[in-house]
């Protein structure tokens, strides 16, 4: 029995996990004893993994996170009672080491992680909130009572042999704990995308920079005077945190030289990377308009051997915008923020998108459907696949229908077996699905879909490709192997944390191992068309890559190892991903439309 007595005031005993005294609540439960043994635990560990009365030692291995697990031997821990797990970890290594401590529920399937840094010597709480993760930012809303294991690894291969300790690991903390705001992860929505003029804006809302001086107006406009020093600046933010501009395109601001003489300021938007103006010119007594779209300067482009070029990474996020800063050559000269304002940018698209590829040659228009019918063309079109991704989502087929001349895939809270198999586990949530696995394959070709993207928090839609080598083959994870001249081809992978006009571009292969391989971005911004649409394709030919948003080229790589392999097209909707913010129930259901879709090949 777990027996020990604590001081605050007066004795409180702790027996089973139970404190008794006067005012009682509930004491930490021990999960697990580096000192004695606590019946109903298990641990697990990986071959390259011992673990001896809380010293751990990870081998030096192609292992990507080493870890062991530990167990209730009932199946699942009921943890309700408390709001979070912890133990101490100490790096005993000569290097630096990442410790992650996850906790896992079971049915559906979610987690929750934390991380800690460690240099050599140093020791560290680490602590996982139920709902909560990375730094204690919002994540999956963990079910306390369902907690089936906790994990503890390290992260990252080495060839080294990597030590740390660990103290006894305890649920503690009370039921429905949340933990201290940071100030760094308050992000705030503008109200129509206004910054300037602010409404009760103070000191907290400016900083300057080469001893200019800042100030709000009485309507909430800034006066910026510069000192002797050369580029003075200013930067306009909130309170708090950071801007979420996801939901538009571009910045613009009206700025009033107050002084006597020309001015050239200009203006950076800081998301993470800053993106910046050009210096604009302006008369004494006059206005101008400096304005910045997302957009990256340059199609992102990679080389076989090379990876992404140089200038063509970019990793501007217009969902964390810490601020807006303006700056001026000049000295002692004044000049007044009149407004700065987020605004929408709509798409213009070239003459021959949707209509013919964007390169010349003799092409021919093999297979599209326009889901113009009244049902679904299930000739060309699965419903069903394993879910691989999120755990939590299963594909049914009263959630993939055609409405207005459109497919939809709807996402909802919803309980129901993945793939409407009664015999297949139960979910809470419900979408839509849609692959031509097994129907319809291409091997090179350009392909093209108009899409419009969900905006509710959590979700992960994507319009990809995987291989599929033949039924010939065996099963699907033969056919669709990244191996051996086969390519994942993620074309438009979105997290809708971004807001919708932003997703990710990338390429995958030689498995999902210890030798997979990609390359990528996830800075692309597309705009949409007045009812929310863009038009991605992807151009797929020997040794070559290339995506396409509104018929502008924004994406590409060059390798010998692009996709050799007949391919099919994946349209699909589950949760997670791996930078997105927690699905919000109350927000659901919520659609990700695609409006057609279409196959040319060269004859």
């Amino acid at each position: 029995m777990n027996k020990f007595c604590v001081a605050a005031g007066m004795a409180l005993c702790l027996v089973g996990g139970v404190v008794f005294g006067e005012g009682a609540a509930i004491a930490p439960k021990c999960l697990y004893s580096t000192t004695e043994t606590i019946a109903g635990t298990k641990l697990e560990a990986e071959k390259v993994v011992t673990v001896e009365k809380g010293v751990v030692t990870v081998a030096g291995s192609n292992a990507e996170y080493p870890c062991f697990d530990l167990k209730p031997a009932g199946g699942v821990w009921d943890l309700s009672p408390w709001g979070h797990v912890e133990t101490q970890v100490k790096n005993t290594s000569e290097m630096p080491i990442a410790v992650n401590m996850r906790v896992d529920q079971t049915d559906p399937f979610q987690s929750n992680t934390e991380i800690a840094y460690l240099k050599p010597g140093e020791s560290r709480t680490l602590k996982v909130i139920f709902g909560y993760q990375y730094g204690f930012k919002p994540g999956p809303k963990l079910n306390p009572a369902k907690i089936k294991l906790v994990k503890l690894f390290v992260g990252g291969k080495s060839d080294k042999t990597r030590t740390f300790t660990f103290t006894d690991v305890f649920a503690n903390g009370p039921s429905g704990e949340k933990p201290p705001v940071n100030p760094n992860y308050v992000v705030t929505v503008p109200e129509n995308g206004v910054m300037v003029p602010m409404k009760n804006g103070s000191e907290k809302n400016l900083s300057t920079f080469n001893d200019a001086k800042a100030v709000f107006t009485k309507e909430g406009t800034v006066a910026v005077t510069l000192a002797d020093r050369e580029w003075g600046a200013v930067r306009v933010k909130p309170a708090q945190g950071s801007w979420n501009l996801g939901a538009w395109l571009k910045v613009t601001a009206r700025v009033k030289n107050t002084s006597k003489k020309p001015i050239a300021p200009r203006m950076k938007i800081d998301g993470g990377a800053a993106i910046e103006t050009d210096e604009t010119s302006i008369a004494p007594g006059q206005t101008a308009v400096l304005e910045k779209t997302f957009f990256a300067p340059q199609s992102w482009c990679a080389k076989e051997g090379q990876g992404t070029l140089p200038g063509c990474e970019y990793k501007f996020e217009s969902h964390r915008v810490k601020g807006v800063v303006f700056s001026a050559k000049g000295q002692r000269q004044t000049f007044e923020i009149l407004e700065v304002k987020a605004e929408e940018v709509l798409a213009e698209r070239a003459d021959w998108v949707g209509k013919k590829p964007p390169v010349a040659g003799n092409w021919k228009l093999v297979w599209h459907d326009e889901f113009r019918g009244k049902t679904l063309n299930t000739n060309d079109w699965g419903i069903y696949t394993a879910n691989y991704w999120d755990k939590r989502t299963h594909f049914a087929k009263e959630n993939v229908f055609l409405r207005d001349g459109r497919a939809v895939l709807k996402y909802e809270k919803k309980t129901g077996h993945q793939n409407d198999d009664p015999g297949a586990k139960t979910t809470d949530y419900a979408c839509g699905y849609l692959d031509t696995y097994g129907k319809k394959t291409w091997t090179y070709g350009y392909f093209e879909a108009r899409m419009k993207l969900p905006t509710a928090p959590g979700l992960w839609p994507a319009f990809w490709t995987m291989p599929d080598r033949g039924a010939d083959k065996g099963p699907q994870w033969v056919r669709a192997d990244t191996w051996n001249g086969g390519m994942e081809f993620d074309v438009m992978e979105h997290l809708t944390a971004w807001g919708p006009h932003r997703f990710n571009i990338a390429c995958h292969w030689d498995g999902y191992g210890k030798d997979h391989k990609s390359v990528g971005t996830s800075g692309a911004y597309v705009p949409a068309d007045k009812d929310g649409f863009m038009v991605i394709g992807f151009l797929w030919q020997p040794g070559k890559y290339v995506v396409y948003g509104n018929g502008v080229e924004i994406g590409r790589l060059e390798s010998s190892r692009i996709c050799s392999v007949p391919s099919y097209i994946i349209l699909y909707m589950v949760s997670g991903g791996w930078a997105n913010v927690p699905l919000e129930d109350e927000k659901l259901p919520a659609e990700f439309e695609i409006d057609w879709v279409r196959v040319w090949q060269e004859q």
